[in-house]
Formats: structure tokens, sequence, C-alpha cells
């Protein structure tokens, strides 16, 4: 197997215009047998105020968690195809425990600022994850099959013999602007996921900046394949100038994307 990947983010027109920082985050991982991709969106509102880092904790401690429960279980394939559902909820549960648990030490680290400290203080305390408030899709390739996890809004891509589809269950609490968040005190249970067995040729994840400059879903599953071409033939050097391009003229807001590809 020959795994190709990029992930880059890009900050949205309007956080280029108010200064604002880039609040997602895009990360891959390769090695000879297994690749993992994930995306995080920090919710950026007054109340998640540290949500550009907890984007952050979010990608790497998502890839971390797959890589440890693939190499703790020897592989990932028999378990998924033995129970789904077991399995994705368990690989669920330890990047919440590992994303809480960097929420901890961070804040060790870091203390609240004064300016921190009086936004607490203006909506009477603010829980210490809520700070940090992010979504989350996590996505792996193996031998056998590929598989995605996903808190929250953005989307998830799989081309699979010729077709392009998103894989993962819709969610009917995602209405308007709402959205789940890895910052829920039930996230456990807002996890989608979805397990399938044979070769996929790519897979495209991204933050909701992107589809939301699509006027339709067709035309942005279009993308997704264009993308995951070009990853496969060593042409993606423009994506992160077209990804900016795109939210100038879309969504105006920050855009992730994480793809991966794989010759067997």
């Amino acid at each position: 197997m020959r795994f190709r990947g990029c992930a880059l983010s890009v900050r949205g027109a309007s956080h280029e215009e108010s200064g604002e920082c880039c609040q997602d985050s895009a990360r891959i991982f390769t090695s000879d047998d297994l690749a993992v991709a994930a995306v995080s969106d920090g919710h950026g509102s007054e109340k998640h105020f540290r949500s550009a880092v907890g984007s952050e904790m979010a990608t790497r401690i998502a890839i971390r968690s797959i890589c440890d429960f693939s190499e703790r279980n020897g592989g990932l394939d028999v378990l998924f195809r033995s129970n789904p559902e077991k399995t994705a909820r368990r690989i669920a549960a330890n990047m919440i425990c590992g994303w809480n648990g960097e929420i901890s030490a961070h804040l060790g680290l870091f203390p609240l600022t004064p300016r921190e400290q009086a936004v607490c203080d203006k909506f009477g305390g603010i829980p210490a994850e809520s700070m940090y408030g992010a979504t989350l899709i996590a996505a792996a390739i193996t031998r056998e099959g590929y598989f995605g996890l996903q808190i929250g809004d953005g989307s998830f891509c799989a081309l699979s013999d010729g077709n392009i589809t998103t894989p993962v269950p819709a969610d009917a609490a995602l209405v308007g602007n709402l959205t789940t968040s890895l910052c829920d005190s039930d996230a456990i249970n807002s996890f989608r996921f979805f397990y399938q067995s044979g070769n996929a040729e790519g897979i495209m994840l991204s933050s909701d900046g992107l589809i939301n400059s699509f006027r339709c879903e067709e035309d942005f599953l279009k993308f997704g394949r264009r993308v995951i071409n070009s990853v496969r033939d060593g042409s993606e050097q423009f994506l992160g100038e077209h990804l900016k391009n795109r939210s100038r003229l879309g969504s105006r807001d920050d855009i992730s994307v994480a793809a991966l590809t794989v010759e067997y």
C-alpha cells in the first residue's frame, strides 16, 4: 500500500477582515498499513474563546487515539467487522477523554487571562470544555476497509469504485447554526460513524466552511472528487489558494481539508 495525503486550514474572509485567527485544524498521519485524517472546527463564539486551541487538540488527539487503538488491538478491521458500534464508541470515548485531559493540562499551564475571566463572569461561569469547544471528524483507511467518526457539522466524502459518497449518517440535531460538539455533556452519544470493508480510492474530510460555499451537494461532491484526484496525482499545491477564494466568494468562514488516497 502507498498512501498520499494533505491537510491544510485557511483563515476565512471574515476572520481576515476582523483580524481573528483561524479556528479550524486539519491533520493527517500515514504509516505502511494505516492512514488517518482529522478535521476540527472551533466554535469561535464568545463563550468558546479558546476554540482555536481546542480544535488543534482535537485533531491531534483523534489521530493519536486511532493509532493507539489500532496498535493495542492488532488492527481495526476485525473489531469493526465483529462489532462496529462498540468499536466506534470505544474510539470516540478515548478521543473525548484525551481531549478533556489536554484541556485540563492547558489550563494548568495557561490560566485564564483577566479578559477571559471577565467573559466567564459575564456568563456566570463557563465549563472548561466549553471554552475550547469544537467539532471533530476523524477517519482511517486500513488494508481491509475504511471508517469515519463525526461529531458536529462538516463533511466526509469517500471515493470508492469510482463513486463519491458521504457515508457518515446525517444528524437530525444539526439545524441551522446549531451543532453538536465535543464540549457537550453527552458528546459520546452524538458521535456518528460508519465502517466499510473493501478498498477506498480516497477520502476527504472538511469543515462546514467548505460545503457552505457551494450551492448544492452535487457541486460539493464534484469538488471532493477533484481534491482526492489532485492528492493522488500530487497536484494539490494550489488547493490552499482555491480554498481562500471559496471562503471569500462563499461562506466567508475558515475552511479545513484533510484528504487521503491509497494505492493497493
